[in-house]
């Protein structure tokens, strides 16, 4: 079953790769006890960790499941791949972070996130002592590593509100997939993962509306909700000026027929970060985080400050974000409403302050 479900979305050579982890195993996972596991190193039982996951459908983005098991791969096995869980100290973790460390300043981050989230289920299955605290505590790790480290739950860097226009500004120069994607991201305020499966079947063009499905929303798969996305005049002229060569089960914004890359939106944006460093501008940066550039999911965080410090009604905000209404103990059983003329409104107003720094050079 798991070599199915990755032969659709990854390469021959880590699929079958992958797949070789799993198979080897021999047992099937529902007939695997607790000894069987026990028996097994790191390596081995990182494949099983990710197996189970994908049985609970406990991550909803499909490439999830690819990285988490790249991540191991790179970082992880080559460190304590032949340990136990049990065995796991804080150095042994320290060891993998600067392994990852000498790639980039932020795949650590991510390496300590998928060690964590894989210990702890280890403790689950009795690999390791309930009683011992995770060697990948934050507050353990950092004298180790003589650095302080950003809480991995932490918010993403977002760019200042007020320095929205500008970076439209430049964005719109930029003839490129990606920068078509950023800007309709930042219009719509979604999130990455409906932008790159986005098809041309779930935009209403007369309605004005872009319909994303459950299955490429956040949240647990079958718990998650479709989410409709009312269209301002840029973001509708953005999209036609794609559509005419492009067919229902087409994805929108693809310029080889797969689904756009995180990293190729995070290199724009670092490009255009230099290009405003270059007009004497202070670029896009968040002061709160360590002055780090702005990340496409940090343009929900400017989204929402623009709307707050202009009165707007948070509740309305919430639902252009696509939040859950953390009041709501009924799960939406009794509010049902979508407020999609104030939302329209909304996104429309902030379309207009997005292109307010070229519309005043007209």
């Amino acid at each position: 079953m798991l070599f199915s479900f990755f032969k659709r979305f990854t390469s021959n050579k880590f699929t079958n790769s992958f797949a070789f982890q799993i198979l080897k195993l021999k047992q099937p996972q529902s007939n695997r006890t607790p000894k069987d596991l026990f028996n097994l190193d790191i390596r081995a039982l990182w494949p099983v960790w990710i197996e189970e996951y994908t049985i609970l459908k406990t991550w909803t983005d499909k490439n999830a499941y690819k990285r988490r098991y790249s991540l191991g791969e790179k970082y992880v096995f080559p460190t304590i791949g032949s340990l136990r869980p049990y065995q796991v100290s804080i150095q042994n973790v320290v060891d993998c972070l600067e392994l990852a460390m000498q790639s980039t300043q932020q795949t650590h981050l991510k390496v300590l996130i998928a060690l964590s989230q894989f210990l702890r289920w280890s403790t689950a299955k009795n690999l390791r002592n309930p009683n011992i605290r995770l060697p990948t505590e934050i507050d353990l790790i950092e004298p180790y590593l003589g650095m302080r480290l950003r809480n991995p739950g932490g918010h993403h860097p977002s760019a200042d509100w007020r320095d929205i226009p500008l970076f439209i500004s430049l964005l719109i120069k930029e003839d490129c997939v990606s920068a078509t994607a950023l800007l309709f991201t930042i219009l719509t305020v979604s999130r990455l993962q409906p932008i790159q499966q986005a098809q041309w079947k779930e935009v209403n063009l007369p309605l004005r509306e872009w319909l994303v499905p459950s299955s490429h929303m956040k949240g647990k798969q079958g718990r998650n909700r479709p989410h409709e996305v009312p269209l301002s005049t840029q973001a509708l002229d953005l999209l036609r000026s794609l559509s005419q060569s492009n067919t229902d089960e087409n994805l929108i914004f693809t310029a080889n027929g797969k689904e756009l890359s995180g990293t190729a939106l995070r290199k724009l944006i670092r490009k255009l970060d230099r290009k405003a460093h270059e007009l004497g501008h202070g670029g896009f940066r968040d002061p709160i985080q360590n002055n780090r550039v702005a990340v496409t999911h940090g343009f929900r965080a400017s989204f929402a400050t623009w709307a707050q410090e202009n009165g707007a009604d948070m509740s309305v905000v919430e639902l252009c974000l696509a939040h859950v209404d953390s009041n709501d103990k009924h799960n939406g059983a009794y509010r049902r409403g979508q407020m999609i003329g104030r939302r329209r409104e909304l996104l429309q107003k902030w379309a207009d302050y997005c292109f307010s720094a070229i519309t005043n050079q007209i």
